[in-house]
């Protein structure tokens, strides 16, 4: 078969630019390497991870969430990592805490588990506020968990300590809310409250343990005590149960 130049220039030129093309990573319509889809056990990414799972719930650098913040200084001074790594793997059974490891009906990896609670881990040791040194370095921190103390005794502390912010009864004041209403109460753990008390919420302007009298920190028995008399103020069983509205409890069957 004989071809003209002008028909071998053609296909010349055709096939160089067809060489071009696909060495070309900037075809139209092609995603970019950040916006192309990546399956979600692939996540390797501690933001990306924190910002989907955690950050609702526990909030993040740009906005305030409804629980206590995991990355609180204090919070992870005291907490160990294995409880960290299964409080975020089971959850917390009775309250909107879900457990997020695939085992227990949730969407992340063991490893994904784990690089949250290493860089949360990480970042309790670097963090370099005056307030994460005290919590760092203090060896007299009160322990993450305890029993539940004396309700008497606990009313006496309330009063010393957080009566100055939520009312002598605990029914609101003028600079923060009620914690006594029975249905706050029924939503967090004792465990939840004692974190609370200990590492505060600096977001919304609550102190933590050291702070709510200068220069007199609570003691581990005062932690105690006041967690015991808080949760003498949930409702019993019986009476949630009585709580539920008949039209309600019928429409749930």
């Amino acid at each position: 078969m004989n071809f003209s130049w002008p028909s071998i220039l053609l296909y010349t030129c055709c096939a160089g630019g067809l060489l071009a093309v696909s060495g070309c990573d900037q075809l139209p319509g092609k995603p970019k390497e950040s916006d192309r889809w990546i399956a979600p056990d692939a996540i390797k990414d501690f933001k990306q991870l924190f910002g989907t799972n955690c950050s609702a719930c526990h909030g993040d650098d740009a906005a305030i969430g409804p629980a206590l913040s995991v990355q609180n200084p204090f919070y992870l001074a005291i907490v160990p990592k294995d409880v960290l790594k299964k409080l975020i793997a089971e959850g917390i059974k009775g309250t909107a805490m879900p457990g997020f490891a695939k085992a227990n009906g949730g969407s992340l990896t063991d490893e994904q588990i784990d690089i949250l609670v290493n860089n949360l881990t990480g970042k309790a040791a670097t963090q370099q506020t005056a307030e994460s040194n005290k919590a760092s370095s203090g060896s007299n921190l009160p322990p993450y968990s305890a029993p539940p103390g004396d309700a008497d005794r606990g009313s006496e502390a309330y009063n010393q300590y957080c009566a100055g912010c939520h009312g002598q009864a605990g029914e609101g004041g003028k600079k923060a809310g009620s914690i006594v209403n029975p249905d706050y109460l029924h939503l967090v753990t004792d465990q939840y409250l004692r974190s609370i008390i200990i590492a505060g919420r600096p977001e919304l302007g609550m102190p933590n343990y050291q702070e709510f009298v200068k220069d007199h920190p609570m003691s581990p028995e005062d932690i105690a005590n006041v967690v015991a008399w808080l949760a003498s103020h949930r409702h019993s069983a019986s009476e949630a149960n009585a709580a539920v509205s008949p039209t309600a409890t019928v429409s749930s069957q």
